[in-house]
């Protein structure tokens, strides 16, 4: 079985592959296309990219309020996975990973930190890092981002 998700959907994949991990049950990959992470610090990106391509840091603050559980923050480990109050992920049989993480979203701080964080405990990670894609870029197959993830995606699945 393979999991995958986008934005809000890759947080959920990464959740769903630590759970299953936990509970012995056999998860082949995670694919995550610019997985909606963060924390309370603000990173260069968020600052730089805020208000630019379609989303605001404004947008995805109110997204945590509405998911986080009454008076958390966004350290909360659902939004801050390798945060000061998060899950260990060493010694876990956690799957590959192949994080996708778009140029010009104002998150790729965050996601990159996650395939650093992976990587910290010993986890296959691959990064494809797509400089000038923005978020959803995988929704107008006519251009040269959707080949490549096309391309990585197939080759992930196979390896």
């Amino acid at each position: 079985m393979y999991l995958a998700g986008d934005s809000s959907g890759g947080n959920i994949a990464h959740h769903v592959a630590v759970r299953a991990a936990e509970e012995g049950v056999e998860v082949l990959g995670n694919i995550l296309l610019h997985p909606l992470f963060g924390g309370e610090e603000r990173t260069e990106s968020e600052e730089r990219l805020d208000g630019k391509y379609f989303v605001r840091i404004q947008e995805r603050d109110w997204y945590w309020r509405a998911y986080l559980p009454e008076g958390e923050d966004r350290d909360h480990p659902a939004c801050n996975v390798f945060g000061p109050r998060a899950r260990t992920l060493e010694g876990l049989n956690f799957p590959k990973s192949l994080v996708v993480v778009a140029g010009l979203d104002l998150l790729q701080d965050w996601q990159l930190g996650y395939v650093e964080g992976l990587k910290k405990y010993g986890h296959e990670v691959k990064l494809l890092y797509l400089e000038k894609a923005t978020i959803g870029f995988y929704f107008l197959p006519n251009n040269e981002h959707f080949e490549s993830l096309m391309d990585e995606m197939k080759s992930f699945l196979q390896s």
